[in-house]
């Protein structure tokens, strides 16, 4: 038998899910974003913007009176900060710990998912709380406007780095590309690429947030390998994984109340207090075992011994799937106000779409107005065998008598194109020469040069 239990909405939400009951509750009572149904089974703590049970309480009681009445007083706070529950002996306080607190908690053990849906509903439900407030949506604008952050955003540019260090790239870089530039500057991205962005890193500014990942991002490769190392001295044999689930199953109710905690009780005698009832972070990670690497502590990195032997070609996909990811989104922001060190971003996204062979973009960004150092883009230029893109980028320099020089080379045959599946030569079905030479005419019918077309004719054979 399944009880169904209507609820009213929240401020600003269209309609609530109803609760599903496996029997009748003695007692009902909301407080804030959450609502608790006291049962003979124990007390149930529901998350009221999406109806799911987020909670198990064990909890008895032995009185006549409410044996006898099937009922027991209930009262939540009009403020949300905590729900009373009454028998003729005692008083059970329900008390919510601080969300920040859970979603940092929820990091810590990688519970990614659970960890961003306490997030957003949160944030929602205060949205709907502040529509028609006008104190409450002045203080978020002078928040803003004055570049101070609000816990959620640290909370997602935590969340957003330490799934990077997962090489969950997109997902990752999709959170920290929603946030604004006083919490996440894209430039704190340069720590992943030293050997390129060198000059840039000393000003780099240092954001721990709550320093679960560290003081900064490691180097790419290095970070896939410790990916990859950590995921292998995890893995389980299928016996392993059946008897896992096996465990999971009979500690369900108890492992939900220790990855999603939400409430905590105490009895009239001895009301609860979070600072003093809740274990460290040790202990909780002595009794669910090693919940996150070594790359919550700042002063390590490295989680295991580099005895793991990583198969190369892993590591290698892995490594341009971080490189694609980081160039997309490098390429979404750099359009946006406020960027800090924008040379470096462009000097840093051309090099990436250069390893990742896109020379479609190689082109598209070095024909646009651009930031990028210019030394180092036409080394990187060189380097990657980009030589229609390395004219492009002197003409957009306003070196045309280089530029047409580069054409001529290429034209002629001394310059070899790096083969690629984008890009004008990949158009042009692999004729660098023809695109030289097109490319060369187009540039001179702008404006008189010293080289003539003929010459580029003739050197193109």
């Amino acid at each position: 038998m399944v009880m169904v239990v209507s609820l009213p909405p929240l401020k600003g939400a269209a309609v609530c899910e109803p609760l599903q009951l496996s029997m009748t509750p003695l007692a009902l009572a909301a407080a804030g974003l959450f609502v608790v149904a006291l049962c003979d089974d124990g007390v149930h703590v529901f998350d009221r913007t999406n109806s799911r049970e987020v909670q198990h309480i064990d909890y008895s009681h032995d009185d006549a009176y409410v044996r006898l009445t099937q009922r027991l007083p209930a009262a939540g706070d009009a403020g949300g900060s905590c729900i009373c529950l009454a028998t003729s002996s005692q008083v059970l306080r329900l008390e919510p710990i601080a969300i920040e607190q859970q979603v940092r908690e929820l990091l810590k053990r990688k519970q990614f998912d659970q960890a961003l849906d306490l997030i957003h509903n949160t944030q929602q439900a205060a949205q709907a709380s502040d529509l028609g407030d006008a104190t409450a949506i002045a203080a978020d604008a002078a928040d803003a406007a004055g570049g101070r952050a609000q816990w959620h955003h640290i909370a997602l540019a935590q969340a957003g780095l330490l799934l990077l260090l997962e090489c969950e790239f997109e997902r990752g870089l999709q959170l920290l590309q929603d946030l604004p530039p006083f919490v996440w500057q894209p430039c704190q991205l340069f720590s992943m690429f030293p050997d390129i962005m060198a000059g840039w890193l000393p000003r780099v500014p240092v954001r721990s947030y709550w320093g679960l990942h560290g003081q900064q991002l490691p180097p790419l490769a290095e970070l896939v390998i410790d990916t990859l190392e950590l995921r292998a001295a995890t893995a389980t044999t299928p016996r392993q994984q059946r008897w896992r689930q096996g465990q999971q199953s009979k500690l369900q109710l108890q492992q939900e109340h220790e990855q999603s905690v939400t409430y905590i009780t105490a009895s009239k005698q001895q009301m609860a207090n979070y600072n003093s009832t809740a274990s460290s972070p040790d202990s909780r990670q002595q009794q669910h075992g090693k919940s996150s690497s070594s790359r919550g502590s700042a002063t390590s990195f490295r989680a295991l011994p580099s005895s793991y032997d990583a198969d190369p070609s892993v590591v290698e996909a892995l490594v341009q799937q971080g490189k694609t990811a980081v160039a997309a989104y490098l390429s979404a922001v750099r359009v946006q106000p406020s960027m800090s060190m924008l040379d470096g971003i462009d000097t840093l996204l051309l090099s990436l779409l250069c390893d990742v062979g896109d020379a479609a973009a190689v082109e598209l960004l070095v024909e646009g107005p651009n930031a990028a150092a210019a030394a180092a883009a036409a080394a990187t230029l060189r380097a990657a065998g980009r030589w229609h893109a390395l004219a492009l980028l002197l003409m957009n320099n306003r070196q045309p008598q280089r530029a047409l020089d580069t054409w001529k080379s290429l034209a002629a045959g001394e310059l070899v194109e790096s083969a690629s599946t984008t890009g004008t030569v990949a158009e042009a079905k692999g004729d660098a020469a023809a695109v030289a030479v097109a490319a060369a005419a187009a540039a001179m019918a702008a404006g008189p040069h010293r080289v003539s077309t003929q010459v580029l004719l003739s050197g193109g054979g």
